[in-house]
């Protein structure tokens, strides 16, 4: 019996001090116009540009996870890297060269991008979306907050942010013309452009335009905010003194 405990106990230590499953890791270099599309089934997906030391051209996939090996898929074709998660909790790090699009799916989870030099086009069921880019991209959020931060002045066509149910603030460069559209079904509307808007019950709406001088053409972007239940905040993005 005594032998017994010995080898249980034994055992349990080497479980417990067993080294954590191995990450996935996987790297390589992206031509200019280059788009990498992640479907994410439950985990966080985090992007950003090539780390110090890397190729400007380089891109890397990077989760971790309880079995990476089995949760993650990465292919390639030509000039596109295709990554899915089958569901078991995996987070990804997504690295992109200057110039690239990405496209997120996430089902469940996070998505977070930062000084990223390309198009991030968002999308997550139950989640956060956080985004600081120098160019633009797209967010979409079911339930959660999504926060852009987007410096560029040209863009083509219309930008659109949503949340079903949470609130969209927009950082947009003091600068850049626009036609604005902002609506919510139960939440308030804040700007510090010079925009008026109307309020019917508990439904705001802003229709507008901004740094659009008064008589021209009505400017060719488009910047487009709907929240069904929380708020709407634009505000300009004014360079740091």
């Amino acid at each position: 019996m005594a032998c017994t405990r010995i080898g249980l106990l034994l055992l349990a230590v080497a479980v417990g001090c067993a080294p954590s499953p191995p990450g996935l890791e996987q790297t390589g270099t992206l031509a200019p116009g280059g788009l990498i599309s992640v479907t994410s089934l439950r985990g966080n997906v985090s992007i950003y540009a090539p780390a110090r030391g890397q190729s400007p051209a380089a891109f890397t996939v990077d989760a971790t996870g309880p079995d990476t090996r089995s949760d993650v898929i990465v292919r390639r074709s030509g000039n596109r890297i295709t990554i899915a998660t089958r569901g078991l909790g995996t987070d990804l790090l997504i690295r992109g060269p200057k110039g690239t699009v990405i496209n997120v799916r996430a089902v469940s989870g996070n998505i977070n991008a930062a000084d990223f030099d390309g198009v991030v086009n968002a999308n997550t069921g139950r989640g956060d979306i956080k985004m600081l880019l120098p160019q633009y991209g797209n967010a979409n959020a079911g339930t959660g907050n999504v926060s852009v931060i987007f410096a560029s002045t040209s863009w083509p066509g219309a930008l659109h942010f949503t949340s079903q149910h949470g609130d969209v603030e927009l950082y947009v460069n003091q600068t850049g013309a626009a036609h604005v559209v902002l609506r919510t079904v139960n939440g308030t509307i804040f700007t510090d452009f010079p925009l008026k808007g109307t309020a019917h019950g508990s439904s705001e709406m802003i229709d507008g335009t901004i740094n659009s001088p008064l008589g021209s053409a009505r400017p060719k972007r488009t910047i487009d905010a709907f929240v069904r239940d929380g708020s709407i905040r634009l505000l300009q993005l004014k360079p740091q003194m």
